[in-house]
């Protein structure tokens, strides 16, 4: 202590400071812990959907409103699993393109790196970037100079830029019979609000609710007298 310390008649030991440990750590800490308690929910979600969805439809004591209540659940699964296979379908396609800019700029192991890039990107915001830090990280090691390293990491951002604001609310918008536009402004409230969960439930919520008002508020439904 007394080394450390600098005390009178012993000689000082500075050790250095690393000032972005803290924090990263402030900041990396709460948002683990959000993914864990959003995974954990999920997987006991799926785990006790048959009973959620058996109480639901027995809440209504009217046939007709369980019978709705049931034509709804039924779209909401048929939506969400086509949601879930587009993405998919999109994030193996980021990976894919993302070995090729790999093996064209000369990054060691690009398979690896996309599929690595594939799996990060089920992750909205965090996956990217965290991609992008590794690419950076890979090529500065791999190669002798600045430029050559940041290549593949700089092409990388703007495949994510040009993917996740114009070709997947695009191609999610098409499949699923909803507004490119609409998609859009739903990722960037939900990402207002909740962070890179929201960016994730954006979509199937945007989902849920056009089937919810297409049951409930259907188009030949009595309007309200024009003013």
């Amino acid at each position: 202590q007394a080394m450390l310390g600098g005390s009178e008649g012993f000689p000082s030991l500075h050790i250095p400071k690393v000032e972005w440990v803290q924090p990263t750590l402030e900041f990396l800490s709460p948002t683990f812990t959000e993914f864990l308690l959003f995974f954990v929910t999920l997987i006991l979600f799926i785990a006790s959907w048959r009973d959620l969805r058996r109480a639901m439809i027995m809440t209504f004591s009217d046939h007709d409103a369980r019978l709705r209540t049931l034509r709804i659940l039924n779209e909401i699964e048929v939506h969400l699993g086509n949601y879930l296979l587009t993405v998919t379908l999109i994030n193996v396609g980021v990976g894919i393109a993302t070995g090729l800019i790999c093996a064209l700029t000369g990054m060691p192991n690009p398979a690896g790196l996309g599929a690595l890039a594939a799996t990060l990107n089920f992750i909205p915001i965090i996956g990217p970037v965290a991609m992008f830090a590794v690419l950076v990280v890979v090529g500065l090691i791999a190669f002798p100079t600045i430029s050559g390293g940041l290549m593949a990491a700089l092409a990388f951002a703007g495949l994510t830029f040009l993917e996740g604001h114009f070709i997947t609310p695009t191609i999610i918008g098409r499949r699923l019979a909803l507004n490119a536009l609409a998609v859009l402004l739903a990722l960037a409230f939900w990402t207002w609000l909740w962070g890179p969960m929201g960016a994730f439930l954006s979509s199937p919520l945007l989902i849920v609710a056009l089937i919810l008002k297409d049951h409930l508020l259907p188009e030949n439904s009595p309007q309200l007298p024009q003013a």
